[in-house]
């Protein structure tokens, strides 16, 4: 799909997520958003089961200090998340300044969300018009290793138009892999499986600041 591989240029990260300006502790999310920058999405549950809520969210390019007028300026995104701690604190816990594409470059589909269930980050972005992929992926936290990693992943390719696609799950703590071909029904609001297939798959144990998209 050459129409997906268009939207991650080079152009589209001309300055980059100011990683090292973030601090380690704060009081509120507030404190994690640098200059220029927003918040796009968050949601909120514990993800390390200390009855403490946590914060996932999406940061994107915007506010004063970001000038849409100009050519070359294509907001850019970025994933952070936070441990909340006694006493209202939250530390810093994960970022990725590379997984999400760029505002606007996702073509006439695009969207991208985040949310927490059962203590996993999850985060989705689709992109395209006719031809699309939406990719998911959830993270999960690892107490020995205190960071992020990546447990699942799954990536639907279709066809708008013709009402055919294809989704591959991979489920990275069972090293199972999942293809199922679909197309819609008459009404063109439920899938229909045509084909599934069961294969062993990749074991990966990534941590959610080394993830990046597959398309």
């Amino acid at each position: 799909m050459a129409f997906i591989l268009l939207v991650w240029t080079s152009q589209a990260r001309t300055e980059g997520f100011p990683v090292k300006s973030l601090p380690s502790v704060g009081n509120s999310l507030s404190d994690f958003i640098p200059s220029g920058w927003i918040v796009g999405d968050q949601a909120s549950g514990d993800l390390n089961g200390d009855g403490i809520p946590d914060i996932a969210a999406i940061l994107v390019q915007g506010g004063p200090d970001f000038d849409l007028n100009k050519a070359d300026d294509e907001p850019q995104r970025a994933l952070i998340v936070l441990m909340g701690k006694d006493k209202e604190k939250f530390t810093l816990a994960g970022i990725n300044d590379k997984l999400l594409q760029c505002k606007g470059c996702g073509g006439i589909k695009e969207s991208i969300g985040i949310s927490i269930k059962k203590g996993v980050i999850i985060v989705s972005q689709m992109s395209g018009s006719r031809e699309f992929a939406i990719e998911t992926w959830r993270f999960r936290y690892d107490p020995p290793a205190q960071r992020f990693v990546t447990i699942g992943r799954d990536l639907e390719t279709g066809d708008g138009m013709r009402g055919t696609g294809k989704i591959e799950s991979f489920n990275y703590l069972t090293g199972q892999k999942m293809t199922e071909n679909y197309r819609y029904d008459k009404s063109g609001e439920h899938k229909i499986a045509t084909s599934t297939k069961k294969e062993a798959g990749p074991r990966e144990t990534s941590f959610i600041e080394d993830v990046k998209p597959s398309y």
